[in-house]
């Protein structure tokens, strides 16, 4: 593709995909717009549905390379993100950890509290993650069921059970 005097590649595919799910996206705001304009319709549709377009907006100049440009040779030694490899030995073991404690974070949310659920589960992350530090396994699970509870709370009129909040 020519753009005043400059050759352009452009990557048809990830410009089409981006673009699908752009229009996707903002469909689904206007549609949402159409049903309602109340604050508790578009509380969370509308706020992610601009940030989308956005970064659509930031996407979009990458899928068009110029044809002179030559490849920066420090980025081909490292790996493609797009293409991850698949977890091995320890820490296959923590993706099997990570996946109990989230279901016993999800089955034992009545029992315990959606508070002391999400202190737990965010603590039993951490540790699997690899944290030790005292300070911070005491500190961020606290600041996280706190933040999550009054957001979920201020966000929802759900009645979340909670033990201490």
């Amino acid at each position: 593709m020519r753009i005043l005097r400059q050759q352009y590649h452009v990557d048809w595919l990830h410009l089409a995909f981006v673009t699908i799910l752009a229009a996707f996206v903002l469909w689904y705001l206007l549609d949402a717009r159409s049903v309602s304009l109340s604050i508790n319709n578009l509380l969370l549709v509308q706020p992610l549905s601009i940030a989308l377009l956005l970064l659509y907006f930031v996407i979009v100049p990458q899928c068009f390379r110029r044809a002179d440009a030559e490849p920066v040779p420090e980025l081909a030694s490292f790996d493609d993100p797009l293409q991850p490899k698949l977890p091995e030995g320890r820490a296959m073991g923590r993706v099997a950890m990570l996946g109990i404690a989230l279901g016993l974070f999800v089955f034992t949310l009545k029992i315990v509290g959606f508070d002391v659920g999400i202190l737990l589960f965010s603590l039993a992350t951490m540790l699997i993650c690899g944290e030790r530090r005292p300070l911070a396994l005491i500190l961020y699970p606290l600041a996280v069921a706190v933040v999550t509870v009054y957001g979920f709370r201020a966000l929802m009129p759900y009645p979340m059970a909670t033990a201490l909040l």
